[in-house]
């Protein structure tokens, strides 16, 4: 699963929900809590499930861009 190559479009996504979250998101308050900022920005605008929000803020825009060759038999000879 770490291998798998994201669209850009995932990505440009997921870096506008990381700002959305890091502008409204306070830790130790329960208002602006992920829940809260999933509820009030995130889905009526993303139209996304609060599972798919946490897996986007997972998202590392830097690796995904990483080409991954795939391991040959013949490496060694």
């Amino acid at each position: 699963m770490a291998n798998r190559k994201r669209h850009k479009s995932t990505l440009a996504r997921a870096e506008k929900i990381k700002a959305l979250t890091a502008l409204h998101y306070e830790a130790g308050n329960q208002s602006r809590c992920y829940k809260a900022v999933w509820r009030r920005w995130i889905e009526p605008e993303f139209g996304i499930c609060y599972c798919t929000y946490m897996r986007m803020l997972g998202l590392d825009p830097g690796t995904e861009h990483r080409q991954y060759s795939q391991p040959s038999l013949f490496n060694d000879l």
